[in-house]
């Protein structure tokens, strides 16, 4: 006998409409009563009517709009995979993913970005993008417009997203301040900071929780300069070269975006490997500055995982099945060393 909505309503003992929010993620269930839902949709094999919605799918497509600042920058390799793994999962419901890249952080760049996927008729858009006034405008005038917006990787304050796919920016600047602190090996730290960009608002926020985590670790430390790199290897090995040179009582980087690669560059080219150098993602080229004792550690964030659940959660959104705003979804903040690479 074939397993409907309504069989299952009347095994459960609740309403249709019950089972469907459950079902489909769809509004609040007491957890015991999901938890049964589920349970006899599994042993009853309950299979959802994928093929009726794909049809209705069909005569109007969900077109999902991407912004990364992936040009020169590795990381996003990853972003992307997630992507194309959630565009494949969802090819059947009528998806389309339009995927907009940029290099670097610069405003005007990421809102003309936007706006191509505006006017290509995207109605949900999935943004790594810039945290300033322009922006935030934008976004909160596509929101009031009833365009579904998830913020990829990295947050924007003040905006009325749907809601944020990424890391917790906090915790990974603390985890890496609790590091430094753990290991401590000298009496005073002099920290060159390398960041991606002060226009993102993960960045800025690796940095507040870093220093405050040294604070509470009772670390001594200063911030002798913290330096952009546009996610750029050349422009971060530049800056970090020209910083040590100035002051080779630096003892420590942190690097808070990209241009790892580059940063390493110019800690071998000085014969730095003294230095504590911190940071983030685990980029092939990241790890082996690991196993060469370059990057004493990693934080990295999941970014698969990020792809694929902005482009499901922006579908759902456009089929009805989130409500907005909905929950944050964050992925986990991992500590990589040699031993575990």
């Amino acid at each position: 006998m074939k397993v409907t909505v309504k069989s299952l309503a009347e095994a459960a003992g609740v309403s249709r409409g019950t089972v469907d929010r459950v079902l489909h993620d769809r509004g609040a269930v007491k957890p015991e009563v999901a938890l049964r839902i589920k349970t006899l949709a599994r042993e009853f094999g309950y299979v959802p009517n994928r093929a009726g919605r794909a049809l209705a799918a069909f005569k109007t497509p969900y077109k999902i709009g991407t912004l990364i600042p992936s040009i020169g920058n590795r990381f996003f390799d990853d972003v992307k995979t997630g992507i194309n793994q959630a565009k494949e999962e969802y090819a059947d419901l009528g998806i389309e993913v339009i995927l907009k890249e940029v290099q670097g952080y610069d405003v005007e760049d990421h809102l003309e970005a936007v706006n191509y996927l505006v006017e290509k008729g995207c109605r949900a858009l999935c943004l790594a993008t810039v945290d300033t006034p322009k922006m935030r405008d934008y976004i909160n005038k596509l929101c009031d417009d009833n365009f579904k917006i998830i913020l990829l990787n990295n947050d924007v304050s003040g905006t009325k997203r749907l809601c944020y796919v990424g890391s917790d920016y906090q915790k990974a600047g603390a985890t890496c301040g609790g590091m430094l602190a753990m290991f401590s090996h000298v009496s005073f730290y002099k920290i060159l900071i390398v960041t991606g960009s002060r226009l993102m608002l993960g960045h800025n926020q690796r940095i507040q929780a870093f220093k405050q985590s040294l604070i509470e670790g009772k670390v001594n430390f200063e911030i002798v300069a913290t330096v952009e790199s546009n996610d750029s290897d050349i422009i971060a090995q530049e800056e970090t070269l020209k910083a040590l040179r100035h002051d080779p009582s630096i003892n420590c980087v942190y690097v808070t975006g990209a241009g790892v690669q580059g940063v390493g560059a110019a800690l071998i080219a000085l014969g730095r490997t003294d230095l504590m150098a911190i940071a983030y993602d685990d980029l092939y080229t990241t790890k082996e500055l690991v196993q060469a004792g370059i990057i004493k550690f990693i934080i990295t964030q999941q970014p698969i995982r990020q792809g694929y659940h902005a482009i499901k959660r922006a579908y759902l959104a456009l089929a009805g099945q989130l409500t907005d705003p909905c929950e944050d979804f964050i992925t986990d903040t991992i500590i990589k060393i040699k031993a575990n690479l």
